[in-house]
Formats: C-alpha cells, structure tokens, sequence
C-alpha cells in the first residue's frame, strides 16, 4: 500500500492487484522452502550412491530399493505439502468474492 488511498472502494482493486503480487511471492517462497526442506533434489541425486558405504552387491541392492522406497514417501509427501501451497493460493483467490456474497446475503436476509 505504497502511498496509494486504501477505502473499501479501492481494497478490491489492491487484492487482485498488490494483494495478489504479495500472496504470488508468498506461495513461490513457500514453494522453494518446501523443496528445500524435503531434500528431494538431493535424494534423487544420491540414489546411486549406497548407503553407509556398503558396495557389496547386497549392499547395493538393498540400499536402491531402500531408496526407492523412501523416495515414493518423500515424493508423496512433498506433493500433499506442495498442494497445500497452491490451496492457499486459491482460497486468496476466492476470498474477497466470498466475502462479498456473504455480505450481500446477510444484508439481505436482514432486509427480507
């Protein structure tokens, strides 16, 4: 709100046009601290590697699938948080018109 007059006339305008800037960043840092925070690029660059240093065959083996494994729940988990991100996107979306329709059906279900 950077030197700009903020009355109810104008608050519509800043929410798709600021608002939606502000919540754009919000949701692309997010975004990024979600991936950072999960370690998934680095998993599934590391999957190669065995784990504990163990390069016998078996060990081999074993630590692929292992990975592979914790690489499907990393995987699933990073999906249910990064939706998270893009739903709170959408209810800032969705939320002044809602707010609006609400409004308007409580004055006029006072009116009726």
């Amino acid at each position: 709100m950077n030197n700009t007059s903020f009355n109810i006339f104008t608050f519509p305008i800043w929410w798709y046009s600021e608002g939606l800037q502000l919540a754009w960043r919000h949701m692309a840092s997010n975004w990024r601290n979600v991936l950072r925070s999960t370690g998934f690029v680095i998993f599934f660059r590391n999957m190669a590697q065995p784990l504990y240093g163990d390069y016998t065959r078996s060990g081999r083996i074993i630590s692929f699938f292992l990975r592979v494994f914790l690489l499907l729940f990393l995987l699933v988990w990073t999906v249910l948080r990064l939706a998270g991100v893009v739903l709170g996107f959408v209810l800032h979306l969705a939320a002044l018109p809602a707010i609006l329709i609400m409004i308007i059906y409580q004055v006029f279900s006072i009116l009726v």
